[in-house]
């Protein structure tokens, strides 16, 4: 079955939970434009009970929200009835050429889609377990969709891919997630040091950054109890980007351990390159990713990267060429933190192989031609 198209330009529906300031949704803003440029018009609809705090980031890309929450699991509860109902009269009357769905638990929109015959897409975004009693029916669920309703399933990375066909047995189409290479970039050392000065960052620190969102999964105790192991031995600031359930217990730690005068809780920013540049080392101590956007967009920027040695950020590094995969532990990730400060010239060759690397695998224009030529396919 392919897409039925009804104009010129191709529309598509990019069904969400909470669309918040994150990967998925940072990758699709900054992919608005040459999705456009393609003949792609962008539809994003919010299906939590909070519409999000991205919102306006997709308005001015000129990308069209609309938010219908989604109350119920059930599919003929009242609430279900309503939400599928009020899907199927969107996509008609808007003429939805194709539907995207990121929220794992909208699986009946592809019957919907099969009934009006529009392309139903689904991205697994990461790595995910169920109980034993309700693994069976998982795997039926995701086979149902892609045999009898044509939903076609894509990963978006390599760790994601083989996890989908080993555990659910759902072969998947790897598509990598994607960078924005106008916004992230390699820098000058002049420019370097300008930005520093406008962020107030002392010239002679040792600076070491993670970015995103304030999560238990997301592990930045770690990160904060290897920079308090580094006080009076090295002369460091840990910048911390992202918000999160988990922000007021970090910084509550931060104070606990005595670190706060070496610590800056930065919440999300929008010049995120800015805080990356003036930064020496970026770091991701994650339990688990279903790849890591915000590690691409350092390696971008030619960042030396240490990454912990678990599902989805080994897609980013082989052979320690590009960056450290260590094991998880704070010691572990203090001492690779003390090495890159010793060695300039490390930082300068991690962080090169680096950019080589995401340029060649991870490039918003290469993998958005794939992306579309996913959304084609019968």
């Amino acid at each position: 079955m392919g897409v039925n198209y009804k104009t010129d330009k191709m529309r598509v529906l990019h069904l969400f939970n909470e669309i918040n300031f994150s990967g998925a949704e940072l990758m699709y803003r900054d992919a608005a434009d040459y999705f456009r440029e393609k003949g792609v018009e962008m539809y994003v609809l919010g299906t939590a009970n909070n519409f999000g705090n991205f919102i306006d980031n997709f308005r001015e890309k000129g990308i069209n929200t609309v938010h219908k929450p989604y109350r119920s699991r059930f599919v003929l509860s009242r609430a279900g009835l309503s939400f599928y109902w009020f899907l199927y009269k969107f996509l008609k009357q808007n003429k939805i050429d194709v539907l995207h769905i990121h929220r794992d638990d909208i699986y009946f929109a592809a019957v919907i889609t099969y009934i009006l015959r529009i392309r139903s897409i689904k991205t697994q975004h990461s790595i995910f377990y169920n109980r034993k009693f309700t693994l069976p029916i998982s795997i039926a669920r995701r086979r149902i969709v892609r045999i009898f309703f044509k939903t076609g399933f894509h990963s978006i990375g390599e760790s994601v891919q083989k996890h989908e066909l080993k555990y659910y047995k759902n072969p998947s189409t790897k598509i990598n997630n994607w960078y924005n290479s106008k916004r992230f970039y390699e820098f000058t050392d002049s420019e370097k040091s300008e930005v520093k000065k406008r962020l107030y960052i002392p010239k002679d620190v040792f600076v070491v950054i993670s970015v995103g969102g304030c999560a238990e999964i997301k592990n930045h105790h770690d990160v904060l109890k290897a920079i308090a192991s580094l006080k009076g031995k090295l002369n460091i600031l840990y910048l911390h980007l992202g918000k999160g359930k988990t922000e007021c217990e970090e910084k509550k730690l931060s104070e606990d351990l005595g670190i706060n005068e070496m610590v800056r809780f930065e919440g999300n920013k929008d010049n995120v390159r800015d805080y990356l540049i003036v930064s020496d080392v970026f770091v991701m101590p994650s339990k688990f990713e279903g790849l890591g956007n915000s590690c691409l967009e350092a390696m971008a920027c030619a960042i030396p990267v240490i990454l912990y040695n678990v599902v989805g950020l080994r897609d980013l590094i082989s052979n320690n060429d590009n960056g450290f995969l260590i094991e998880p532990n704070p010691k572990e990730l203090a001492d690779k933190i003390v090495l890159y400060s010793d060695n300039p010239e490390l930082r300068k060759e991690k962080g090169y192989n680096a950019s080589v690397f995401v340029n060649k695998n991870h490039s918003m224009y290469k993998n958005v031609d794939l992306m579309l030529a996913f959304y084609n396919k019968g």
